[in-house]
């Protein structure tokens, strides 16, 4: 059986390798076209180094982590316990639901993109997000949604200088400005 070290590695050195080879592909591109594979890739080669190095650097005994816990952010007294035991279990939401939810919020940002476009999508998926869960308060919810937002339309618009879809309203609301 391999270890779980070498999984991780054997894991990590695929990942490479993808990303070696869409910046292998990506060199045959237009100049244009190689803006955002290129530089994706290269920020992936550059997290996989540092993951290797990470993962081979630390002990076998701080990679001993299951997946269950990495989700649930419990530990794994919390996972032996019986199910009786704790009544907050009870309440907590079944898994189709939580499933729904997930399915729920893709459909929404995807439904966003289709009749605002990405930016307006962004900004109202992102600050509907944030009131929704009460992660943060109004107003900080508020300002990172506009810093989200604007580092996207900075990178996309500006940098990239890509055009990006309006939605299917823009007609509807061009009519309405003029």
């Amino acid at each position: 059986m391999i270890s779980r070290r070498t999984q991780e590695n054997l894991m990590a050195v695929a990942f490479l390798a993808l990303f070696v080879a869409v910046i292998w592909e990506a060199l045959d591109f237009g100049p244009r076209a190689r803006m955002v594979p290129l530089p994706v890739a290269t920020f992936g080669i550059v997290l996989i180094v540092i993951q290797l190095i990470w993962q081979n650097l630390r002990s076998t005994q701080d990679l001993q982590m299951g997946m269950f816990e990495s989700l649930t952010k419990r530990g794994r007294e919390a996972v032996k316990e019986e199910p009786e035991a704790r009544p907050e279990a009870a309440a907590r939401r079944p898994e189709w639901v939580r499933e729904a939810a997930a399915y729920g919020m893709v459909a929404t940002i995807v439904g966003l993109i289709l009749l605002l476009g990405p930016i307006p999508a962004v900004f109202l998926f992102t600050g509907g997000f944030f009131v929704v869960t009460r992660h943060y308060s109004f107003v900080k919810g508020l300002v990172y949604t506009l810093c989200l937002t604007a580092a996207i339309y900075l990178l996309f618009v500006v940098a990239l200088e890509i055009q990006l879809y309006h939605g299917i309203l823009e007609p509807l609301v061009e009519r309405f400005l003029r």
